[in-house]
């Protein structure tokens, strides 16, 4: 954090500039208490800033207050104690939970209402003088006062985002150990669906060659399927984009399978017509898939 010194010299706070402030006392003392009236006037008439300022014997005190830092604007001394009240003010504001909001209008308030003395009751020659100096210690205490709020936000953000940053990366490696499974099972069923392929066309070389015939026609629809997906989850695993066509395809498939595997055997004709109505089905959805996803591209 900058120390006082720096803000001071950053904000261009000379001597002349305290010189001036020093010398507007007796003209902003005779105001200071209706200026803090019209504070507390405002921010009652605010329900969300109202509901702290309740307590009648805590709302005497703050206005007392108040009133004390209004003289201190122009009294000093603007050193490390002044510093360090304008730091317990800002904390203060955050242990109770007011909105930095809150700090900003009634220093907007406070601003206006020096400008419009300044102009009323200050000589000609000296308004210049009397306005730069009097936003210079309006802006160096409500920098002082907000950074309290920064401080403290950026306190939750930096904790919240290291916590929520070490959940991300162990997500990240779960997921991506997660889709190296998925990729091996693939891999897996690849070499079963070769071997259902290789069974068939042995029930073809023994002479068994209609069902080997069908049973391998299924078999590489099967084959087909896992290849595609296995193409599928490597490509996403590059940032590939996830394709739901692969898995409304695979139940076509199936359905497929199943139709030629049942016309070896011997089924109803109720039977039949249901696995003919999933293949219509499926194939309709496929085909509303695919379009949606060539719409993408």
């Amino acid at each position: 954090m900058r120390t006082f010194q720096e803000i001071k010299e950053n904000y261009r706070f000379s001597e002349p500039d305290i010189e001036t402030l020093k010398g507007l006392l007796p003209v902003v003392s005779p105001h200071v208490e209706a200026m803090v009236s019209d504070f507390y006037n405002l921010f009652l008439s605010i329900p969300d800033a109202a509901r702290f300022l309740k307590d009648e014997t805590k709302l005497a005190r703050l206005r007392a207050q108040h009133q004390q830092w209004l003289l201190a604007l122009f009294q000093g001394p603007y050193d490390e104690r002044y510093f360090q009240r304008l730091q317990r003010i800002g904390q203060a504001h955050v242990h109770i939970g007011l909105s930095a909001h809150f700090v900003y209008v009634g220093m907007n308030l406070i601003r206006r209402r020096l400008h419009r003395i300044i102009e009323t009751e200050v000589d000609l020659r000296q308004r210049e003088g009397a306005f730069k100096a009097v936003e210079k210690i309006l802006d160096l205490n409500l920098d002082i006062i907000a950074r309290t709020y920064h401080e403290e936000e950026l306190r939750r953000v930096f904790l919240s985002h290291k916590l929520d940053s070490a959940l991300i990366r162990f997500s990240q490696r779960f997921t991506f150990g997660l889709n190296i499974l998925l990729v091996v099972g693939l891999l897996g069923l690849s070499l079963g669906a070769v071997g259902l392929v290789v069974q068939d066309v042995l029930h073809i070389i023994q002479g068994n060659l209609t069902q080997g015939l069908v049973g391998a026609m299924g078999s590489v629809l099967i084959l087909w399927v896992v290849i595609e997906l296995l193409d599928m989850e490597i490509d996403r695993l590059r940032g590939g984009a996830f394709k739901l066509q692969l898995f409304v395809g695979l139940a076509l498939v199936a359905f497929i399978r199943k139709v030629l595997v049942s016309s070896l055997g011997s089924h109803d004709l109720w039977t039949e017509g249901l696995y003919l109505a999933g293949i219509l089905v499926c194939g309709v959805i496929f085909w509303l898939v695919s379009r949606a996803e060539e719409a993408k591209k």
